[in-house]
Parts: C-alpha cells; sequence; structure tokens
C-alpha cells in the first residue's frame, strides 16, 4: 500500500539533501557566502517549479498515452536501481574531470537540474502523481511532500559549509551507500509487486 510515509521516502531518495548538500558544497567551495546562498534560493525555486510542473501537467501525457501505474512502477524500479547502483560504485571511481567551460547558469544546470531534480526523481513525481490523479486529497499530498523535500534540500544548502565541517564528506559517501541499499531494496519491491499485481509471477510454476 502507497502511504504518505512511503513517498516522503522515496523522494527523500531521489530527490532530498542526503545527495544535494556534499554536490552543493563543491559547487560553492571557495566562494562568497552571500553568492552560495542566492545560488541555493535560485536552484530550489527552479527545482521546485520544475517539480510542479511534472506533477501538474506531465501526468496528463502519461495518462494519454495509456501508461499504466505498473508501468510506471517497472520503470521506475528499474531507475532506481540503477540509481542505486550508481550511487555505490561512484565511490570506487575516480572523479570524472571538470567541464572546462562554465554553465551560464549554474542554478538551473547544474544545481536545479541534474543534482536535486534526478532522472529517476523525474520517475517517482510521475508515479506518484499518476497515482493520485483521481484522487485529490491523495495529490495534495503528494505536491505538501514535494516542497516539504525541495524545503529540505534549501535548508541543507543553506548550511551546507557548516554540515559538511562537522561530518565530513565521509558520513556522506557511508549515508549514501546505505540509503542506495534500501534504494535497491525499493526497486527490486516495486518491480515484484508490479509484476505479481499483473498476474506475471501468478503465471510462472
Amino acid at each position: 500500500m502507497i502511504t504518505p510515509a512511503f513517498i516522503f521516502t522515496i523522494f527523500m531518495l531521489t530527490l532530498g539533501p542526503i545527495k544535494t548538500v556534499p554536490a552543493f558544497f563543491a559547487m560553492t567551495r571557495g566562494q562568497a557566502a552571500a553568492t552560495a546562498r542566492a545560488l541555493a534560493m535560485k536552484g530550489t525555486t527552479v527545482a521546485t517549479t520544475v517539480c510542479l510542473v511534472i506533477v501538474l501537467v506531465i501526468t496528463e501525457v502519461a495518462a494519454s498515452w495509456r501508461v499504466s501505474p505498473d508501468d510506471l512502477r517497472i520503470a521506475g524500479g528499474i531507475l532506481l536501481f540503477a540509481a542505486s547502483r550508481e550511487t555505490i560504485g561512484q565511490f570506487n571511481r575516480p572523479a570524472p574531470p571538470q567541464p572546462v567551460v562554465s554553465p551560464k547558469d549554474p542554478a538551473v544546470t547544474p544545481l536545479a537540474i541534474p543534482i536535486i531534480v534526478t532522472p529517476w526523481g523525474v520517475t517517482a513525481i510521475v508515479f506518484f502523481a499518476e497515482f493520485a490523479y483521481s484522487d485529490s486529497k491523495m495529490l495534495v499530498t503528494v505536491i505538501g511532500l514535494l516542497v516539504l523535500i525541495m524545503l529540505l534540500n534549501l535548508i541543507g544548502m543553506l548550511l551546507a559549509r557548516q554540515i559538511i565541517e562537522r561530518a565530513g564528506m565521509i558520513t556522506f559517501q557511508v549515508v549514501g551507500w546505505i540509503f542506495a541499499v534500501l534504494q535497491a531494496g525499493l526497486a527490486v519491491d516495486a518491480v515484484v509487486t508490479s509484476l505479481r499485481d499483473m498476474a506475471v509471477l501468478h503465471s510462472i510454476p
């Protein structure tokens, strides 16, 4: 059963500050506090707008394409698993070289997209919005939880330097691994549940 707690957990894994804070800290290292603060505010505003557009507009596209909740759940499960594998593996590889050309507006990219709003986060938003499409109360809950996650991202970015100084990057790496394992488990559960609902597993002897 999909509950607000479950939705919050998935949004926290795919859109939350665990991944945003260290990335924002790396982006703004050496910048003035006021510059970092302005970047965090604008990035959060853009990310929140993108999420709300997805909820209110893109869901109609999914409905017109006749994409079922089970289809979305399987797609989301695959993406969640791929994302968790990437999170676990990225600390075992050397960091990729930084681009020579700086982005024109770093608040939009890479901060809002794809650091805050990830591809698998988009999948989660579309799935839950589709699930709540005919239930206005649940739709309000989904929107409210999205706004809460964006607020947590903003708080995390505003306090990123203090958080990293006290907790350290290693702590975020370990927490990221733990969340990645949990995310992989949820991904497998999503796929198995959808296959069971579609009677695929029941047909296997």
